[in-house]
């Protein structure tokens, strides 16, 4: 499993068939434990065509209001050029 925001991430199985049906997304029947088969999309793991090209996140619609939250913690944007701190060098 290479999708981190699939439940079983970094996980691997045995393969037992797999599907690519024109115009549809494929799945791959994987066994888990000795008694179950899984149905995977081939998205979710390294079979995928597009493996690697897009950028997934575990960022959620539930942590959204969070984030808000958080950001409206902040007071303003930091600032390019900061001020000067303490006092100049002395001349010589």
């Amino acid at each position: 499993m290479t999708d981190p925001t699939h439940p079983l991430y970094r996980r691997r199985f045995p393969v037992l068939s797999i599907s690519h049906p024109p115009n549809h997304p494929g799945h791959v029947v994987v066994a888990y434990r000795s008694f179950m088969r899984l149905r995977i999309p081939v998205q979710a793991t390294s079979l995928a065509a597009d493996n690697g090209r897009l950028l997934r996140t575990t960022f959620t619609r539930a942590a959204l209001p969070d984030m808000v939250a958080l950001l409206k913690e902040c007071d303003s944007p930091c600032t390019g050029h900061p001020g000067a701190s303490g006092n100049d060098s002395p001349t010589a």
